[in-house]
């Protein structure tokens, strides 16, 4: 948020629970980008209220500082989330989450890779918005349940013959 008045132009954050999910998740990526660009500016920064105070005069530096605050919170916003993430997010089973991700259902953003000595690790991650919208309706998560177990119940029921 920009503030102007007599005295200062003040470049402020205000992170309130209806922030997108992506900048809930990676909040330390967040608040050390935030960081960062209010500590390079020319303004004061006030880490308590996570402001940056500049004078009147330095109007269009404020205004550079705020856009350049909204396009890297916007990018880390839409960073992919993790899987550990996913589960926690969606109250979910680590196999639910493979079973859902390989039929489709629960889709996939990509790869992230992490090396251990000589291992190398591949992990799936998994879209923001779409894991934000099941959050959002758990009602889908409970027919996708629904729909397994009926799946399960009809793979084992005897055969008459």
């Amino acid at each position: 948020m920009l503030r102007y008045d007599k005295q200062a132009c003040t470049v402020s954050i205000d992170l309130d629970v209806h922030m997108p999910l992506g900048l809930r998740v990676h909040y330390g990526e967040r608040d050390a980008a935030i960081r960062m660009l209010m500590k390079r500016s020319a303004g004061a920064f006030l880490k308590s209220s996570l402001s940056c105070v500049f004078d009147p005069a330095s109007r269009k530096v404020a205004e550079a500082l705020a856009d350049d605050i909204r396009e890297r919170l916007f990018r880390i916003a839409h960073k992919p989330i993790s899987q550990r993430q996913v589960e926690n997010i969606l109250g979910i089973t680590s196999r639910e989450r493979i079973r859902w991700a390989k039929d489709g259902r629960l889709p996939r953003s990509g790869v992230s890779r992490i090396r251990k000595g000589t291992t190398e690790i591949s992990l799936w991650t998994y879209p923001c918005d779409a894991i934000e919208h099941l959050a959002a309706h758990p009602a889908e998560i409970r027919r996708w349940r629904e729909e397994d177990t009926a799946k399960t119940s009809i793979g084992l029921a005897p055969i008459f013959g």
